[in-house]
């Protein structure tokens, strides 16, 4: 009879086969013998040498291999990966080949712009770190206003609120006769300070220990030039869009710009209540600009001034200090 089946020997295989289809096979059962290489193998390990065809009854042993080895599971030559089933896979490398996904082997690259954009976001911005200041245009030095420095500041006073050099904002030198113990050199070591991210003022300043009011913070350095150096870059500025001013003026000609090289003073904010005052001294003849404490300041507190800003460009920039009497701009 041309339906006549025939059932496979094995108690444990329910296949069954056309007589005439199975002399293809010698009278094996092709559930037990590889569809390519003819092999065959015990029926208790098929499952681990022959997976079986998604698609149809063929089993394959070595011309094809699952993707997962804990499957077996796959398609045969005769449903090409164009149809439903995955195609011949010789091996796990090609199997992923013949995946829809791209194969490809570069290794994950983040944009350049993405990258600075977020190392803006954890690094603040990149300058040069000065000591002193640096003088970009010629300067003479302005000479100690007192002559000879101080005379009458020997211990216990130890150059505190009668110095005459104090008085007029003039740091004690060795012209001076004080003693060792002499208060009035604030310039000489500076207090511990972190520059860190602010909730709404970028990058700020705050202490890393006590200072009380009155106490030399740090210096505000950077490179001294002229007016006329100063609207230059001012305008370059413009220019580039910047928002961000590290520049001040201190007197005629004399303007300390940290936009390029300067130190942690150029990240101190502003605020319309602050706890901190900048101070122009006269320090071995030359004019410097100190950061002093105007009331006590706890570890922690962040370091602020007044920018008594002027704007040079644009319209007025919008002030975020949160203080309780603050203008709202800048």
């Amino acid at each position: 009879m041309p339906d006549e089946r025939m059932q496979c020997s094995s108690n444990r295989c329910e296949a069954t086969l056309h007589k005439d289809c199975s002399e293809q096979y010698d009278g094996s059962c092709p559930r037990h013998v590889c569809f390519y290489c003819k092999r065959g193998a015990s029926f208790h390990r098929l499952k681990h040498l022959m997976p079986a065809c998604t698609q149809c009854f063929l089993q394959t042993n070595r011309m094809a291999e699952p993707v997962d080895p804990s499957k077996t599971m796959i398609s045969c030559s005769i449903w090409p990966s164009t149809s439903e089933g995955a195609g011949l896979a010789h091996g796990i490398e090609e199997a992923f080949r013949q995946l829809p996904l791209p194969y490809t082997d570069r290794e994950f690259n983040i944009d350049p712009i993405k990258t600075e954009e977020l190392e803006s976001l954890t690094k603040p911005p990149t300058y040069v770190l000065l000591k002193r200041n640096v003088y970009i245009v010629k300067h003479k030095c302005d000479g100690d206003a007192i002559e000879g420095g101080c005379t009458d500041c020997d211990p216990p006073l130890a150059c505190k609120t009668m110095c005459s050099c104090r008085s007029v904002w003039i740091s004690c030198s060795r012209a001076c006769k004080c003693s060792n113990e002499c208060t009035n050199r604030p310039f000489r070591r500076e207090k511990r300070i972190e520059v860190v991210k602010t909730q709404h003022c970028g990058w700020g300043v705050v202490a890393l220990e006590s200072i009380q009011k009155g106490d030399f913070v740090i210096e505000f350095v950077g490179e001294v030039i002229d007016d006329v150096t100063c609207e230059e870059r001012l305008e370059d500025m413009k220019r580039r869009g910047d928002q961000n001013f590290y520049m001040c003026k201190v007197n005629k000609n004399f303007v300390i710009d940290a936009t390029f090289r300067g130190n942690a003073c150029r990240f101190l904010n502003h605020s319309c209540e602050p706890n901190c005052q900048l101070e122009k001294w006269q320090v071995n003849g030359k004019t410097r600009l100190g950061v002093f404490a105007s009331q006590a300041i706890e570890v922690g507190k962040p370091l602020t001034y007044s920018y008594r800003f002027k704007q040079h460009f644009g319209p007025r920039m919008e002030c975020l200090c949160g203080a309780a009497n603050c203008q709202g701009k800048l």
